[in-house]
């Protein structure tokens, strides 16, 4: 597999209202892991997970939509005694509102696998909320880097998900120090290191020793930096009719560029291009088949692309 993910795959179930008066839910594939791989399995990227479902109505829907963007199963696990994760969300144009029922993906084994032919190994801060998550998660990521892979963290962090309702800033420097990449929200990086001027939070993470840091600001763009230079990136948003899984597709962009050898500032265009797509719609996945023909325009009209 070109990437291998760890981490989260859940039910996103989206209201038009706030949660506290919301009645009705539209059912959704999440977690974003699995946001991130539909998004590059739609593109031609060979993906594969690592996670756990719940033996129930939602694990078989998963199964079947897995088995539809054929995305590699070998990794994904059932659990037979922990209902698959469910997250509610309300949909929003900013960041969204949400609750987590936490089931089986915190309950991930680590696979028999290799890796060969991987390139990158992703994970989520999901991975590591728990003590026993986080061990495994560090086993993994050693196996990984032992043969030459590159990790990509998401920071996703929220106090909500860990196991006493409080970040663990010591389970998420240790896994920046093993990050070769990383994408941050302006939220996240608050959430992790608390106010700081913007450029700030880069500088932290390239002390930890990242590689490539994308710090997205919502409508603002994203700033990118491969340690030497940082870049504006503005948005490509015309329309924005729900925020879930922008960021995601943010993510499948950046890979799929430095996949094909892309700089990190021509893949975090292609980011916005995705996110901007995603934007448009409820929920985290779209059809995304427009979006290759824009990469053909941008493999085949480089020198005419000022952001390279």
């Amino acid at each position: 597999m070109k990437i291998v993910f760890l981490g989260e795959i859940l039910i996103d179930l989206i209201s038009n209202e706030k949660l506290t008066i919301a009645k009705n839910f539209e059912k959704r594939l999440g977690g974003s892991p699995l946001n991130i791989a539909i998004n590059l399995s739609q593109l031609g990227i060979e993906t594969s997970i690592i996670s756990k479902i719940g033996n129930d109505p939602f694990g078989i829907f998963i199964l079947e939509n897995l088995q539809k963007y054929n995305i590699n199963r070998d990794f994904l696990q059932t659990d037979k005694l922990h209902n698959t994760t469910l997250v509610f969300v309300s949909k929003s144009k900013s960041s969204p509102e949400f609750f987590v029922i936490r089931g089986a993906d915190k309950f991930f084994e680590i696979p028999e696998l290799n890796f060969n032919n991987t390139k990158f190994l992703h994970l989520s801060c999901w991975t590591i909320t728990h003590k026993e998550n986080y061990t495994k998660t560090l086993q993994i990521i050693e196996r990984a880097k032992k043969h030459g892979v590159k990790i990509g963290f998401d920071p996703n962090c929220r106090s909500m998900i860990f196991c006493d309702q409080k970040l663990d800033l010591d389970r998420i420097f240790e896994v920046i120090k093993n990050s070769y990449i990383m994408k941050p929200s302006i939220d996240d990086a608050k959430e992790i290191f608390g106010p700081l001027p913007e450029e700030r939070y880069i500088e932290l993470l390239h002390n930890f020793g990242v590689n490539f840091v994308i710090l997205t600001l919502g409508k603002e763009g994203a700033l990118v930096s491969d340690g030497k230079v940082v870049k504006h990136i503005p948005s490509l948003a015309t329309e924005v009719i729900d925020t879930t899984g922008a960021g995601d597709a943010f993510w499948a962009g950046i890979y799929y560029g430095l996949l094909n050898n892309w700089s990190i500032f021509k893949s975090a265009k292609l980011g916005t291009m995705i996110s901007s797509f995603v934007l448009k719609k409820v929920g985290a996945i779209t059809d995304l088949s427009k979006i290759k023909n824009y990469i053909k325009e941008l493999e085949n009209n480089a020198e005419k692309n000022s952001f390279f």
